[in-house]
């Protein structure tokens, strides 16, 4: 798991020794954690951090466990964070207490760390299920329906005109009907990668990453055609494992980004290098555009499920696509950028150990 986005679990327990017990078994598995000795506690570390999982005990001091329960299913900003209630007997009558205000678990102490743990997963796995059906929803609302909109118009007024209208006219409106239809194309192969990019289980393999990036940029030969930009790729890439199609469709992201933002007759370069620990070969493609601030960097590489709340223009779909697929791989994502000083996306994969073969 990678360290810079590990899970944060908060621990709700009034057990000394049990809460770092919990506490240690969530470090040892590679999850975050936040600890709180009660239920007011919880609550108030619940509310400024946010955790991705909630786990409390039932009776403690103060505010017990069905009271913290209660007061998150309350608060809107933290109703739909996974709750596991965690007691010292077997009490169904508790059990169904909880349930009924909404726990999503229960287990009963003393408990195994790999009861713990499959519980936990089985929360974050369900939650990031859900927060992509609802993203998945407001992306097909509101990014399929501008292009739908100009599509439909210029069916429209094409009806209108057709019998009257200059052929100029008719085709500039088949221009701009052709052009939103290609949009939402592009749109519904993006929604169909990210679904079997989550489905689709693949085969890691030595990849020769100069024969992708030249099958990216014969993709976009046309768009590097009509903004004038120049491609330089480094003389040799080191090789890195990974799923042709997937690593191609980063590539393709990655180029066009660098082609429609890197100003005018955008000078795109393409490199690699193995990084110092030996196990990771990092890609990129850097630009000599405008450059990024700090506050529009955040905005990029969100998950899939937070695309709805937290666009970047031009890029919040394809660059969500572009982390998952390189996460499933084994790897990270990144930029590196200041303004006035380009960009420099890039992307980690593990280290080839054979070469590929001809």
């Amino acid at each position: 798991m990678n360290p810079k986005s590990r899970p944060a679990i908060l621990v709700v327990e009034d057990d000394d020794s049990v809460r770092q017990t919990v506490a240690d078994m969530l470090d040892l598995n590679g999850f975050g954690f936040l600890l709180a000795g009660d239920g007011v506690e919880g609550l108030a570390l619940a509310r400024r951090d946010r955790p991705s999982v909630i786990v409390t005990d039932i009776e403690m001091p103060r505010m017990n466990g069905f009271e913290l329960l209660r007061q998150i299913r309350a608060d809107e900003a933290l109703r739909t964070i996974p709750v596991i209630m965690i007691t010292a007997k077997a009490d169904r009558p508790a059990s169904r207490q909880g349930m009924d205000l909404g726990a999503d678990d229960y287990i009963t102490k003393p408990f195994t760390e790999d009861e713990l743990i499959h519980s936990i997963q089985a929360r974050l796995d369900k939650k990031e299920l859900l927060d992509e059906l609802d993203a998945f929803g407001h992306t097909v609302a509101h990014d399929l329906k501008n292009p739908l909109a100009t599509l439909l118009g210029r069916i429209g007024l094409l009806e209108l005109i057709v019998d009257t209208a200059e052929r100029p006219a008719l085709r500039a409106n088949l221009v701009e009907a052709s052009r939103a239809a290609d949009r939402l194309n592009r749109i519904i192969d993006e929604l169909l990668l990210l679904a079997g990019v989550r489905r689709d289980h693949v085969t890691s393999e030595a990849l020769d990453m100069r024969a992708l990036v030249g099958e990216a940029s014969a993709r976009i030969a046309e768009l590097l055609k009509q903004s004038g930009a120049t491609l330089t790729v480094a003389g040799t890439l080191p090789v890195a494992t990974g799923y042709g199609p997937w690593v191609t469709h980063v590539w393709t992201n990655y180029l066009t980004n660098a082609a429609k933002y890197g100003g005018p007759a955008a000078k795109i370069s393409v490199g690699g290098e193995q990084r110092p620990d030996g196990r990771t070969v990092r890609f990129w493609v850097a630009d000599q555009g405008s450059g990024l601030d700090a506050a529009a960097q955040a905005r990029l590489f969100v998950p899939f499920a937070r695309i709805s709340s937290i666009r970047a223009k031009g890029h919040g779909l394809g660059l969500s696509i572009v982390r998952r697929i390189v996460e499933k791989l084994g790897g990270e994502v990144g930029v590196e950028s200041s303004p006035g000083q380009g960009a420099c996306f890039w992307f980690e994969l593990p280290v080839a150990t054979e070469p590929t073969r001809p």
